[in-house]
């Protein structure tokens, strides 16, 4: 409360309007006196009885310190982000005689606005008489944090054969009127901390479902930074237009919320995490690539409270949003500068009497060559330079027709999980859907993809045999005669350095997204790469639960995607669905993998011709997509 000085004929006070509290009148308690426990029976605070009461206290101790008497606030106590603030001014006459009040405003002034709580016209002036007093109550919603100053205005009118107040009168033209101003100043804290989480589908089952895989859970943590306890009554996530969010904290279909009962009190310092599930309305075909940094709003929260005695709150929290992860920076050198700059000059350069790593030795016979062996006259296979009859080269074909890159997306349809037994055969169905960007700069064609699916397993590692050494004998050895003598012992042959040696021989084309084998006649049909993937989980002692039946590559009926672009779409869809066949071996929790997407070849059909040219024609094994898992199932005993 507050008051001006004497030489104004008018007063202005103003005090903040409060809900009473219980005032406090503490009492000693004594286990052994009737007395005391006859008037606490008695009493409305009493919390005597048979039935506990979860969440509250049970005893006279732990609520000894309230009485049944209310009391008015003392002081002007704090006001918190998102409460009303609500004021009483009384502009007071401290004299005997009738003073006309020309005008009074209040003011609400922040650090970023002005807003007018209250403005009383000009035009009619109010005469207070001798002793009489004006009322009004303003109410303000407090949306800001910092510090608040609350200005009061008040301008009135002399009576006749009054003396002014020096500096008070702003009018010259009519020195009768006087003005005096008051200023009240206080700080707004933030009654809760709000902490939010975001989190996305990571596992293999919900990346592969159209339903799961774009799901952002969003995970918020409250906490009551305030002196009083407060009791939500309304916490809802008002999402954007692209998003429809779901309340994970509901119980049941009545809406009764997880904290409700005796866990809608919420203490002092205590802290409450809330769950909500935010599914797009739109679902594309081919999930959309999202920029690494780039930020996808979400929502806001919207939160509304009751502290002590039913004083309201509410918060409206700012944007909540999603970033996406930048990618892994590598991480900084050890060398200096100096270091760096001296090792490039000297790496350019070279040093005489050095050996070099480009020069070939003189007595290596070419790759593929063999003196001793009996087909040394047969030619030797082409190199990777030569190109094959009817299979333009890709560069020839950029150059004539710039193709969009494809995106390939794999969804599964149904599991029969409640089928699955040990040793007997199931299908899995799944969707596949390719898109590319259809533009009005793309010319008009179709294109007829020739698709595969090959089952890929991790690649063991193999180690190289250790030949044992006999230990030696003091007695002598006997001569070698010079022959061989055969023996009944096999040695071991070591599969990856095969493998390795028939990848060198042969005529390979490794482009950045090509894992192709060529074959060198058209009937052999094209190779496609070796079934294996590098795991970076140690599946050296890990047997599978679940493997494959039939064979490693299946090959799909052509997919067509038809670029003459009507409608002006932003992108071209094409979909054909697939089962695949596994077998269950062992019990339990099992993951099923790993599935390669394949472009074995395409044709591109320009407008007017019913089928591809010969140089429309691209024969060759590129890898559209990888995974590890494509399904999790429950083997059941």
């Amino acid at each position: 409360m507050a008051s001006d000085g004497p030489s104004h004929l008018l007063s202005l006070k103003v005090m903040r309007v409060s809900r009473p509290e219980l005032a406090s009148a503490w009492q000693p308690f004594y286990s052994s006196s009737p007395s005391f426990s006859a008037h606490s029976s008695s009493s409305i605070l009493s919390l005597q009885g048979t039935s506990p009461l979860p969440g509250h206290p049970k005893t006279l101790r732990d609520f000894t310190h309230a009485s049944e008497l209310l009391m008015l606030p003392s002081s002007f106590g704090s006001i918190q982000l998102g409460e009303t603030f609500s004021s009483c001014l009384c502009v007071n006459n401290e004299t005997h005689v009738d003073v006309e009040l020309v005008q009074m405003r209040v003011e609400m002034q922040t650090v970023t606005n002005k807003v007018t709580l209250y403005e009383t016209d000009k035009t009619t002036g109010d005469m207070l008489g001798g002793g009489d007093t004006l009322e009004h109550v303003v109410h303000h919603e407090i949306k800001e944090l910092g510090q608040h100053v609350l200005a009061c205005t008040v301008t009135y009118r002399l009576p006749p054969n009054a003396r002014s107040v020096p500096g008070a009168s702003e009018d010259a033209d009519d020195p009768s009127l006087q003005t005096f101003r008051k200023f009240y100043k206080f700080a707004v804290t933030n009654p809760l901390s709000v902490k939010t989480k975001v989190h996305a589908s990571k596992s293999p089952s919900a990346m592969l479902s159209a339903g799961e895989r774009e799901k952002v859970f969003l995970e918020v943590h409250i906490q009551n930074l305030t002196q009083d306890s407060i009791c939500f009554e309304r916490m809802r996530l008002e999402c954007t237009d692209e998003w429809e969010a779901k309340d994970a904290n509901i119980l049941d279909d009545e809406g009764a919320s997880i904290f409700s009962g005796s866990m809608a009190l919420m203490h002092p310092q205590d802290m409450r995490q809330y769950i909500y599930i935010l599914t797009p309305k739109h679902v594309e075909p081919v999930p959309p690539l999202h920029t690494p940094g780039s930020v996808i709003p979400l929502g806001r929260l919207d939160i509304s409270w009751r502290s002590s005695f039913g004083e309201p709150g509410r918060l409206l929290t700012s944007m909540l949003s999603r970033r996406i992860p930048l990618p892994t920076a590598q991480p900084a050198s050890a060398l200096p500068p100096h270091l760096k700059r001296f090792g490039s000059i000297v790496d350019n350069q070279s040093r005489p009497r050095s050996p070099s790593l480009n020069q070939s030795r003189p007595g290596t016979p070419p790759l593929g060559h063999r003196p001793a062996s009996p087909s040394t006259n047969k030619p030797l296979p082409p190199t990777s330079n030569t190109t094959l009859p009817h299979s333009p080269s890709v560069t020839m074909l950029a150059s004539r027709l710039t193709l969009p890159d494809l995106e390939a997306s794999l969804v599964v349809v149904d599991i029969p999980r409640d089928n699955i037994q040990i040793e007997k055969p199931f299908k899995i169905s799944f969707s596949l859907t390719l898109s590319a960007i259809c533009g009005p700069a793309l010319p008009q064609h179709r294109r007829r993809l020739f698709l595969a699916v090959q089952h890929i397993s991790p690649q063991k590692p193999v180690q190289a045999p250790v030949a044992s050494v006999a230990p030696e004998v003091s007695s002598p050895r006997v001569p070698s005669s010079g022959f061989s003598t055969p023996g009944s012992s096999t040695g071991t042959f070591n599969y990856a350095l095969a493998h390795q040696k028939i990848l060198a021989a042969s005529t390979v084309d490794r482009g950045p997204n090509s894992l192709a084998i060529e074959s060198s006649s058209d009937e052999s049909g094209p190779i496609l790469p070796l079934p294996f993937y590098d795991s970076t989980v140690d599946t050296k002692n890990v047997r599978p639960k679940v493997m494959a039946v039939g064979p490693s590559a299946i090959f799909l009926p052509p997919l067509e995607m038809d670029f003459i672009n009507e409608k002006n779409e932003p992108k071209v869809y094409s979909t054909t669905s697939l089962d695949l066949s596994f077998i269950a071996l062992h019990h339990g929790f099992a993951s099923v993998g790993g599935l390669r997407l394949l472009l074995v070849g395409e044709e591109i059909i320009l407008p007017g011709n019913e089928g591809p040219r010969p140089e429309d024609v691209v024969k060759k094994v590129q890898t559209l997509k990888e995974y590890e898992v494509i399904a999790e199932i429950m083997i059941p005993a």
